[in-house]
């Protein structure tokens, strides 16, 4: 996996522009478009899209107020979902494309309380001049799974991706005594019984999504140290399991999250013995991908050979790929560590085919053909074999391209459409002589069928024909 935090809170990466004119929605798409085509060309393969704040949504919610980053005071053309565009710009480009859900803090103006404040008073619990949802609730609980679910009936997400998927900081004095008493006593400690409500959570999330028929990925952002190291010889700061009860050994080994991305926002001896704990404890059962702090090389001043330097231990180590936090500190803004990047991301990578999904891979595609709607225009379609399951398939389109010096190039063309027909143009091939395409149906695993060609186009005939 190649992937990128795309943080929408405050518009910090995105939007700039707030959609509360046609004028605004149509920059907010190409503000949408110009970064998803950056990350494209710099050979990213994931994004991991903020969809939900701290209480509030970028999509179209029932059951949440929209965001504030999106349109002002909640304002929602009716016309546009902000959402449904990134999900299909995202696709178009041969982008997966994840929804980042910030789990339980929860943030309400004075002035307007949130709803889950006024219709359900007992489920959050005020800490450290905010609110936490309990994770202890059996109906808070309930309610994540719901919005989780919600999200995949509703848009053709690749997966929901959980970050503050945890207790709060100085969870110490996190005032969870009453539902603690309410559904603890069966626990040995209160630090076993707060790790078994994440688990839980997952679980119901699992198990509600499965209800729906839906299969896509869980992923979850932990902190980046799992564990205290006890011959570390170095203060640790907080961990995942011990201080804010994040259990990825079990969602691992239960097989309730598809994937970890350890907030790995450190170096040094606080990043090479973790990436190996990491390694050694999670990584049999799950892919595990470092989280990398780009950021760090702005507000902390590393060098950006600290990024290169994770990169190639990571891929040492033999992990499942890095994710960057986040987008704009990718992007030519910071030059240095953009180019380290595009170095690493030099060659094609897919994302991960994940273990669940080999039991139902897809039947291999057939038929491919080309219909031309217009001179330049034309449409790629192809079948599925008779009677096989279209449940959760989608396409990847690849195209060889031969240009006038007979050099070749592989490209993915599109990825994650979810009907078997895709638009193209003879200018998306400017200066080659030669397209041979090729289509694989995905399950929604990632799980992927070999490439079914069959279809050789001339372009340079093509064009000659145009001029006549």
């Amino acid at each position: 996996m190649r992937g990128v935090w795309l943080t929408t809170v405050w518009g910090l990466d995105w939007p700039k522009d707030k959609a509360d004119t046609p004028d605004g929605i149509r920059r907010q798409k190409e503000s949408l478009d110009r970064t998803l085509r950056r990350l494209k060309a710099d050979g990213y393969n994931t994004v991991f899209l903020q969809v939900r704040h701290s209480g509030t949504t970028l999509y179209r919610s029932p059951y949440e107020p929209a965001s504030p980053a999106i349109a002002g005071e909640g304002f929602f053309d009716a016309g546009y979902d902000p959402l449904t565009y990134a999900v299909e710009a995202c696709h178009q480009l041969g982008l997966a494309v994840h929804a980042w859900m910030v789990t339980y803090p929860l943030v309400s103006p004075k002035r307007s309380p949130h709803p889950l404040l006024r219709d359900h008073a007992d489920w959050a619990i005020a800490h450290k001049g905010s609110y936490h949802l309990d994770p202890g609730n059996p109906e808070v609980r309930s309610y994540v799974a719901h919005l989780a679910t919600d999200l995949a009936r509703r848009y053709a997400i690749d997966g929901v991706h959980f970050d503050y998927f945890r207790y709060p900081e100085a969870a110490e004095t996190f005032n969870d005594r009453t539902s603690y008493a309410r559904y603890g006593s069966s626990f040995p400690s209160k630090a076993a019984w707060r790790r078994d409500n994440l688990t839980r959570q997952l679980r119901e999330v699992r198990d509600s999504l499965t209800s729906i028929g839906s299969d896509i990925q869980v992923s979850v952002a932990p902190l980046g140290k799992l564990k205290m190291i006890p011959d570390l010889g170095r203060s640790h700061g907080w961990t995942a399991y011990e201080s804010v009860y994040q259990d990825p050994e079990t969602w691992g080994r239960e097989g309730l999250v598809d994937f970890v991305v350890p907030m790995m926002y450190y170096r040094g001896d606080l990043y090479s013995p973790f990436l190996q704990d990491w390694k050694e404890k999670v990584a049999p059962y799950i892919p595990v991908i470092p989280g990398l702090a780009a950021y760090r090389v702005e507000e902390s001043g590393w060098p950006s050979s600290v990024i290169a330097e994770q990169i190639a231990e990571e891929r040492e180590v033999g992990l499942g790929g890095v994710c960057f936090f986040r987008e704009q500190h990718t992007s030519s803004r910071f030059p240095l560590v953009r180019q380290v990047i595009e170095q690493a991301f030099a060659s094609t990578a897919l994302p991960l085919a994940l273990k669940r999904g080999e039991a139902t891979a897809p039947a291999t595609p057939e038929g491919l053909h080309a219909v031309f709607v217009s001179k330049k225009e034309f449409n790629l379609s192809w079948t599925l074999p008779r009677g096989a399951s279209t449940r959760g398939i989608t396409y990847r389109l690849w195209v060889t391209t031969t240009d006038s010096h007979g050099r070749r190039a592989a490209t993915l063309l599109a990825q994650g459409l979810r009907s078997p027909e895709c638009r193209l143009t003879l200018e998306d091939f400017v200066g080659d002589d030669c397209a041979e395409f090729g289509v694989e149906a995905v399950n929604s695993f990632g799980v992927a069928t070999p490439i079914a060609h069959g279809l050789e186009l001339n372009l340079a005939a093509l064009r000659l024909e145009q001029q006549h």
